[in-house]
């Protein structure tokens, strides 16, 4: 693709060559010449003086740093994202359906639909427009899954799962599992009926080996927008609003709510029966024990240190109580005086 058209289609502003031909994408500090790089802030400036790439995505106040062709962009990283499928789109999945596919005969499928080897497709199924299904996939009874969404190999959706237009679910994917619901009785666990389903917006991306289990009455919900990292764990009846995103390894208990547009850093941990509020950032490996009531930044845990320092830091926590009374004793001894 020419940069003239890769500007038109990004619309933004286009220094330099218009004819100059791009046909890859690399960082700015390994691009060749038919490469398109990006850099979001003065941070980067050295690199970006110094790049062989054939066009570079800026900011307008590096445009003059850029030592050859650049793209001008009010959001550099955003016009990037939008630029990787111009340059590198997927390979279209040819409508039909394999011969070693299973599928009850109650399932409806659209003729434009691509099921793939070895599916398997459950009682009173829809599968939309444009649907992508690849190998091994396992599809309950009751599922639904509307246009245009695409589900990578060996993704399994339990009986009762919805999904809306656009999604992009990554193999290993289980939506639907029973949620962990049991009740102690004078015989053991005795596990209570997990029936609520799963319900999942449109454009949801769902990554590699990530959970979501079914309500237990209502169903697990979802939000339009929201975009799940890999092998993150999503108790029962849980509820994610719109365009929130969440890194991989974090586990959420069951029936908390997360209000939209938060950003839920990896390796966290969020208890259950607790309500985050919209605009919530979560720092990576923090422990959300209560309700976050209002927008912000939030974090908890102590930070890598060398381990000499982490020692001391740990053997101090230790002892902060008996060090707590020694000085509230100063003190009273103080006031005394």
């Amino acid at each position: 693709m020419n940069l003239d058209d890769l500007a038109k289609a990004l619309k933004v502003k286009l220094c330099g060559d218009a004819t100059k031909t791009i046909t890859g994408l690399a960082p700015v500090d390994t691009a060749g010449e038919n490469d398109l790089a990006f850099v979001v802030s003065a941070k980067y400036k050295s690199a970006l003086q110094a790049t062989r790439a054939g066009a570079v995505i800026v900011p307008a106040a590096l445009s003059e740093l850029a030592p050859g062709n650049c793209l001008v962009s009010t959001d550099p990283y955003a016009s990037y994202a939008q630029a990787s499928w111009l340059l590198k789109p997927s390979k279209p999945a040819l409508p039909g359906m394999h011969k070693s596919a299973v599928v009850d005969e109650s399932a409806q499928i659209s003729s434009t639909a691509h099921i793939g080897p070895g599916v398997v497709i459950g009682a009173n199924t829809t599968i939309g427009e444009h649907v992508v299904i690849n190998a091994g996939c396992c599809l309950g009874s009751d599922v639904h899954i509307a246009a245009g969404c695409f589900l990578f190999a060996n993704v399994t959706l339990y009986d009762n799962v919805q999904l809306g237009q656009h999604c992009r679910i990554q193999s290993g994917a289980v939506l639907g599992s029973e949620g962990f619901g049991y009740a102690w009785t004078s015989g053991g666990w005795s596990q209570i009926q997990q029936t609520g389903g799963v319900r999942v917006g449109e454009r949801v991306h769902v990554g590699a080996n990530t959970t979501i289990d079914c309500g237990a009455i209502d169903p697990t919900v979802i939000a339009d927008g929201v975009i799940l990292d890999n092998q993150i764990q999503i108790a029962h009846n849980v509820q994610i609003g719109e365009n929130t995103a969440i890194a991989g390894c974090t586990g959420i208990a069951g029936s908390t709510r997360i209000g939209h547009h938060c950003q839920i850093g990896g390796a966290c941990n969020i208890v259950g029966h607790i309500v985050i509020a919209d605009h919530v950032v979560v720092n990576a490996s923090s422990l959300v024990s209560r309700s976050i009531e209002q927008a912000g930044r939030y974090g908890s845990g102590m930070p890598l240190l060398p381990e000499q320092a982490w020692r001391r830091s740990f053997v101090t926590l230790g002892k902060l109580d008996q060090l707590i009374r020694r000085i509230r004793k100063l003190e009273r001894q103080d006031s005394a005086d």
